[in-house]
């Protein structure tokens, strides 16, 4: 299990639409794709998706840490050593995170399918038997953002998450608007992607006290972890940080200031599986659920976080929408338009070809 090879394919995925948050517009996925071959021929793959207003990381920086920084750390080591690896690349740069985290992807699933088990039995086994999955609506005119939740709901969808952070008003209204065409049954969620200032997410949060709001992601900016506590003891809606939380230290901050009823984690953020089940973890000592969330990443980190999603029991929602997203993905996903259903195929799961990537791709690095 030696490893002797690593390839990085850049590829841009283009959207079935435009994706507008608070704070930009995505029309295509910029991805690094990695492989991680042994000298046996076994590969494992992972993906590392940038968002440059959270982690501080960009497209060709992460490329560059990646193939010039921590892809030679790895070779001619044993691809079982991901905490040693861990461990190197941490002390080698500091930060970014989903550099890292490509690298700790395909680890995994290079152990997983060289042990021909799914991964998700390397996480700790199956804690639930499927994943539902949400839709997630852009921050748009109100009654679009109505009646994309109304054709969500009629193709059966139970979840719906709203993208918001605008004026209050202009939120509440979205919030009003969505939650009318919607059966009480179909579950409403928000997001504001740091949008708010304090005292505009407790506006907002107080007027959608009819509408009934799961949870409420992210309201104040990801540098305030003071607000974000004011704003989760301020309030009996439940509040899910996102932004801020990087690892396992920021999770720490969270538990101790008591600034959220919940966490986002995500693997590009975390660095990886390893970290994200640590965090996982906390989170469950404190009595703090988590859901797996999603950079709109393709297939394959998306099938990572749905894999570390089944395992863990204190996961109990995700975000993984990437791949219905997506106009031109690099590998089919398992299951339905609502649901991840994972098998016992070993690995991530799924059937990557190097040449379909290398098709999508605008460059390709090779370390050896």
């Amino acid at each position: 299990m030696r490893i002797n090879k690593i390839t990085v394919y850049g590829v841009r995925l283009p959207l079935k639409q435009p994706f507008k948050i608070s704070y930009d517009t995505y029309h295509d996925i910029a991805s690094l794709i990695v492989s991680i071959e042994t000298a046996s021929g076994q590969v494992g793959w992972g993906e590392a998706v940038v968002d440059q207003h959270v982690s501080g990381e960009t497209y060709l920086g992460a490329r560059e840490i990646i193939t010039r920084e921590l892809a030679p750390l790895l070779i001619g080591s044993e691809a079982s050593d991901i905490a040693q690896f861990h461990h190197t690349a941490n002390r080698k740069i500091r930060h970014n995170p989903s550099a890292k985290a490509a690298l700790d992807i395909a680890l995994h699933d290079l152990l997983a399918r060289e042990s021909g088990k799914p991964l998700y039995a390397m996480l700790g086994g199956r804690s639930h038997e499927r994943l539902e999955l949400p839709y997630v609506i852009s921050m748009l005119a109100p009654e679009e953002m109505a009646r994309q939740a109304k054709e969500a709901a009629r193709r059966g969808y139970q979840s719906i998450k709203i993208k918001l952070g605008d004026t209050p008003e202009h939120d509440i209204e979205r919030i009003a608007r969505v939650r009318e065409v919607l059966d009480r049954s179909v579950a409403l969620r928000v997001d504001a992607n740091q949008g708010w200032s304090t005292k505009q997410a407790l506006q907002v949060i107080r007027h959608a006290a009819p509408y009934q709001v799961d949870w409420f992601e992210q309201p104040v900016d990801m540098e305030n972890l003071v607000a974000m506590a004011h704003v989760t003891q301020s309030t009996e809606a439940i509040i899910m940080a996102d932004e801020p939380i990087h690892g396992v230290k920021e999770m720490l901050d969270v538990i101790q200031l008591n600034a959220a009823d919940m966490v986002n984690i995500k693997l590009m953020k975390s660095a990886g599986l390893r970290p994200a089940m640590v965090m996982a973890e906390a989170g469950m000592a404190a009595d703090i659920p988590c859901q797996i969330g999603s950079m709109v990443e393709s297939s394959i980190a998306t099938l990572a976080g749905a894999h570390l999603a089944l395992a863990h029991p204190n996961i109990i929602a995700n975000d993984l929408v990437g791949p219905a997203m997506i106009r031109e993905d690099v590998a089919q996903m398992p299951g339905d338009e609502t649901h991840i259903l994972l098998d016992d195929s070993p690995g991530l799961g799924v059937t990557i070809e190097s040449s379909r990537v290398q098709d999508l791709s605008e460059f390709v690095d090779i370390i050896d």
